[in-house]
């Protein structure tokens, strides 16, 4: 059954021959879409992606700092609350926070960056792809690994 079938069929739930009241529904199917710790994974991958995004306009606008300063001060600013989101909400790691699992997680983001920028160096100066394939594939290699090294490494003693 595919997800789309089976939120019509939460959507079609019957209590005593009545269709289920829609907000009802709509809570069952967004508990059940948030089962799925990828989809919890990219929820939180978008809003960090949000906040780096107006966090680097914002240190542009009100700070004397240049695109390339406010970029990354409004990168090292989203790492804490990556970390936590990521922790609690995608892998539901209880456990205390450790030095390890901290020192894990930057490990990730590092190895992360650098491959970003090798792709986009290989894909665009290499095989003279436009910019925006190369920004999109690694924006895509991103995410699979970054989920993978914290699935499998940075959170896995508790997911």
């Amino acid at each position: 059954m595919g997800f789309w079938q089976g939120a019509v069929e939460v959507m079609a739930v019957k209590t005593d021959e009545m269709p289920a009241p829609r907000p009802i529904a709509l809570v069952a199917l967004a508990r059940s879409a948030l089962a799925s710790p990828i989809l919890r994974f990219l929820i939180v991958g978008g809003g960090n992606t949000l906040l780096y995004a107006v966090l680097s306009l914002l240190f542009m606008w009100l700070l004397p700092f240049s695109k390339q300063v406010s970029s990354t001060l409004a990168y090292l600013a989203g790492i804490p609350v990556a970390f936590l989101a990521y922790k609690t909400f995608v892998f539901r790691a209880g456990s205390a926070t450790s030095h390890s699992e901290i020192l894990k997680f930057l490990v990730t983001h590092s190895i992360n960056l650098v491959m970003s920028y090798a792709m986009v160096a290989v894909l665009c100066g290499g095989f003279g792809l436009p910019r925006e394939v190369g920004v999109l594939a690694s924006c895509a290699a991103f995410a699979i690994i970054g989920y993978i090294l914290m699935k499998l490494w940075v959170f896995r003693s508790s997911s």
